[in-house]
């Protein structure tokens, strides 16, 4: 199956002359191979582009194999082609993407592409990230309609709106892990809620004697309660309000810290424990710098008067570059 081999910067030109001779293979897919592209033309047209070199593709990428990066190739000008976005999240029945700002003429096109390759979803936001102290999601309608959706992982619900909670396909494995090693019959403190995303897997996988899930954002609250019913969990009690002074001293066998920026909060955390017990602190945190999790822990226990082990520490993923997202597992005593 022959191709044309063109540099970048003239597969444009050559992509619309094989389209208007009909030599184009509409069959295949154009790849990009380095600073080449490849573009798939039917046998008996090689004359027309003596001056480029004829390849012979082994593996051609059909409509069959198709993904978002080959099908966008085909609509945008070749000199673009560097800045194609790789990853997407597919969040319930709506898709987020990046899309950098070189690709801004083209963003509904890659919206448009998206939704059928995925035509169960929607539609697609663009996400230029999150925003302040409660992470507010700053998004972008480029194609479709919509933005709550109901988002199904591991045996649970999440309902959200994403244009105006965040919701972290990334941490799932955390989410997970903390549904695991929670002890039924404990009572944990769940300081930074959301609208659920460690309350529901813990409720929903395990059997707490009570969590109290404290919410800041109404508007997450309000997700919260809603996600409270569509699992079907009644051990959860939702608390509105700021966990600097609404959470509960002396009650928890384990609080979790799950905001990035909470090192204030981790005296009130401490005193939440019973006499002991474990606090899962979460922190955003420079890889030059990457005790500082533990250094926090440590003075605020030398100030409490209490003693300290650590369990665990893991890295969740990168935040961004040189910035990694951890999570500190201290037993409290």
């Amino acid at each position: 199956m022959k191709a044309v081999r063109v540099p970048k910067i003239q597969a444009e030109n050559v992509r619309r002359y094989a389209e208007k001779i009909g030599a184009k293979d509409k069959n295949r897919l154009i790849t990009v191979k380095g600073d080449f592209v490849e573009i798939p033309i039917l046998n008996g047209f090689e004359k027309y582009f003596t001056e480029y070199e004829i390849v012979e593709q082994r593996d051609p990428v059909s409509l069959k194999k198709m993904d978002h990066e080959s099908v966008i190739i085909d609509k945008i000008p070749a000199k673009l082609l560097d800045h194609i976005p790789r990853r997407y999240k597919i969040i319930g029945d709506i898709i987020l993407i990046k899309i950098p700002e070189e690709l801004e003429e083209y963003k509904h096109v890659i919206g448009k592409t998206l939704l059928e390759l995925h035509p169960r979803c929607k539609s697609v936001w663009r996400d230029f990230g999150k925003e302040g102290m409660l992470r507010l999601p700053r998004v972008e309608l480029i194609a479709g309609s919509g933005s709550e959706t109901v988002h199904r992982e591991n045996g649970c619900l999440f309902k959200l709106d994403i244009t105006k909670v965040m919701f972290s396909p990334g941490n799932q494995a955390e989410r997970m892990r903390m549904a695991k090693i929670v002890n039924d019959g404990e009572v944990v403190v769940d300081m930074f809620a959301g609208i659920g995303y460690f309350t529901i897997p813990i409720a929903v996988h395990k059997n707490p004697r009570k969590i109290y899930a404290i919410e800041i954002n109404p508007i997450s609250y309000h997700y919260l309660l809603e996600n409270i019913k569509l699992n079907r969990v009644g051990c959860v009690n939702p608390v509105l309000g700021d966990s600097m002074f609404m959470t509960p001293e002396g009650v928890a066998d384990r609080v979790i810290m799950g905001h990035l920026f909470c090192h204030k909060f981790l005296p009130v955390a401490i005193r939440a424990l019973k006499n002991d017990g474990v606090i899962h602190y979460h922190e955003s945190t420079p890889e030059v710098i990457l005790s500082r999790p533990i250094e926090r822990i440590k003075r605020v226990c030398e100030r409490l008067g209490k003693e300290f082990k650590i369990l665990s520490f893991r890295k969740v993923k990168n935040y961004s570059p040189g910035v990694h997202h951890v999570v500190v597992d201290a037993y409290i005593y």
